[in-house]
């Protein structure tokens, strides 16, 4: 079977037959796919290079060469010193030192931030830098601006706005919804946004299925809360060829939060069925804890035979996050793992108790290092 095959067969869930105690718990949704249990282990499929089949019929690969080197992407788009630093000939350092005001502005607009502080509260908002075009000290007020800076100075590197609520207005609004959502693990992050006069929310479900939990709350956000959704899940996860190898492809039921940034690295297997990550640096590192995808990731053959993890985001079309099962991956991370999320409940159902690792997107390794080579 070749790629190009498994994509014109459509998309299901990967879930396997399994002893009856555990079928109940394994019949779950994840994300926005259906799941499918073959009514008999007699499924023909295509077998992937490097796998073998044990006697429960499941699939085991241990060992992969390294993924493809990704396909260039689109050149970078250009940050906004580097085109200040293109446009006027001189070094990036420069350009980024000009587009902000210098240490002695800086000096003067901190000491009169804490006099509005002092002697305006209830109207100052706060300061912040602008550039029109030149960089300068925008001061915000929630009315009379000009007048009001003017009582305080006639600084020309100093600007007057208007707007915008103070954060003691705001803080208050911010903290009783956010009580509100974070018992729903829908909760991504969220800020008070003084000089917008709002507080908003990076939500971890898409618009859909926060409206459905809402209803059933009885939720009406007023005008100054704001959020802020991922798409859709993706609804294909596992080339439905492939589904009789794996006992499950367990996926994150929401997008994260905050993830931090480690780079963490490990093997990634398959045993008997169940996707597994060897020499890992996330959690004790010891033994082979199993693996929970995030949430979008798709298995599928790569055009080589091989068993491929995608991120469907950017994979295909610029040579984003890939990786084969079987040879060494990195991730970003730690990410940990949630019981009550639905993926770690088909996990644990499928393949047993014992340590969970998220690895999100995994990349190969050397891939990795084509896409992002160490610095010098």
């Amino acid at each position: 079977m070749n790629a190009g095959k498994s994509q014109r067969r459509g998309w299901r869930c990967a879930m396997r037959t399994v002893p009856a105690g555990a079928l109940a718990a394994m019949l779950v949704t994840l994300g926005a796919c259906t799941t499918q249990v073959p009514s008999s282990r007699e499924v023909h499929t295509d077998r992937p290079v490097g796998a073998t089949i044990e006697p429960s019929g499941f699939a085991t690969v241990l060992h992969a060469p390294p993924s493809a080197a990704p396909v260039p992407g689109p050149p970078r788009i250009e940050s906004e010193p580097e085109r200040v630093a293109r446009e006027r000939g001189i070094p990036v350092a420069d350009a980024e030192r000009l587009m902000n005001p210098d240490e002695a502005a800086h000096e003067a607009a901190m000491a009169l931030n804490r006099r509005l502080k002092a002697q305006d509260a209830g109207n100052y908002v706060g300061v912040r830098i602008v550039r029109d075009p030149e960089p300068r000290f925008a001061f915000q007020f929630r009315r009379d601006a000009a007048a009001t800076l003017a009582r305080f100075t006639s600084d020309p590197r100093f600007v007057a706005r208007e707007g915008g609520l103070t954060r003691e207005e705001l803080q208050p609004l911010f903290d009783a919804w956010w009580k509100r959502f974070e018992p729903h693990r829908i909760l991504g992050g969220g800020s008070v946004m003084e000089f917008d006069g709002n507080v908003r929310f990076d939500m971890t479900i898409d618009e859909a299925a926060y409206r459905a939990i809402a209803a059933r709350e009885g939720w009406v956000p007023p005008p100054q809360v704001r959020l802020h959704f991922p798409p859709p899940p993706n609804p294909r996860s596992v080339d439905p060829a492939l589904a009789p190898l794996v006992r499950v492809f367990a996926r994150e039921d929401r997008s994260p939060g905050v993830v931090l940034n480690a780079l963490l690295g490990g093997r990634l297997v398959l045993r008997d069925g169940c996707f597994r990550i060897q020499d890992h640096g996330d959690g004790d590192g010891d033994g082979e804890p199993l693996v929970l995808f995030g949430r979008d990731v798709e298995l599928r053959l790569d055009e080589d035979g091989y068993l491929i993890v995608v991120d469907p985001r950017d994979s295909d079309a610029f040579g984003g996050p890939a990786a084969r099962v079987g040879e060494r991956v990195v991730w970003s991370g730690p990410r940990g793992v949630h019981e009550a999320d639905e993926g770690a409940k088909a996990l644990r159902a499928a393949c047993g108790p014992g340590p969970v690792v998220a690895i999100g997107e995994p990349e190969g390794a050397r891939r990795f290092e084509t896409r992002w080579p160490p610095g010098p």
